[in-house]
């Protein structure tokens, strides 16, 4: 069945200007000459098609469109499902964010600056009216009790369970805690 171009546009819901917009697109194929008629279930089709390709944001004569979007879906799939890897294993303290070693490294070094700076106050009351050999003796007896003081620290995955939780502003019940 043939229809004009007023009542294509009527039957697919455009103006019949955009009808004629269709036509010069290559979308409808009307004939040539100032009135075209149009095969009505051909037309239907073919805008049935055009409104698809726009819908997938794809002109019509772009195939490879449908692999690219599949790859790009892929790969986002795969980037969320590393992202949420890398969220539960920072979670099960198989890994640490650098803010949270960065924040436990600062709390290391700022231990080991003050048991130094106290080094000389402890060492200094041992240290009076000996001889230089005495007074070496003592520091470095101080300064082993320093380093065994450290070599005592050990990795406490709660405390870095309790950093990824003060980050992110979690609250944890005392049964989670536990677990």
């Amino acid at each position: 069945m043939d229809v004009g171009t007023s009542q294509l546009a009527e039957i697919i819901g455009v103006t019949p200007r955009r009808v004629g917009q269709l036509r010069k697109e290559g979308v409808f194929d009307g004939g040539d000459g100032r009135r075209p008629m149009f095969d009505l279930a051909e037309s239907v089709q073919a805008y049935i098609g055009y409104r698809v390709d726009i819908a997938r944001e794809r002109a019509p004569e772009d195939p490879d469109a449908d692999r690219r979007k599949a790859e790009a879906d892929a790969d986002y799939k795969q980037a969320k499902a590393r992202q949420e890897e890398l969220k539960l294993a920072e979670l099960e303290g198989r890994m640490h964010s650098a803010e949270d070693v960065e924040a436990a490294t600062t709390q290391l070094v700022y231990a080991v600056r003050s048991m130094l700076l106290a080094m000389p106050g402890r060492v200094a009351v041992d240290a009076a009216g000996r001889s230089a050999a005495e007074v070496s003796e003592i520091v470095r007896r101080e300064a082993f009790s320093i380093l065994e003081q450290l070599s005592q620290f050990q990795y406490d995955p709660k405390t870095y369970a309790q950093m990824v939780r003060e980050r992110k502003g979690w609250q944890v019940s005392e049964e989670d805690e536990d677990s």
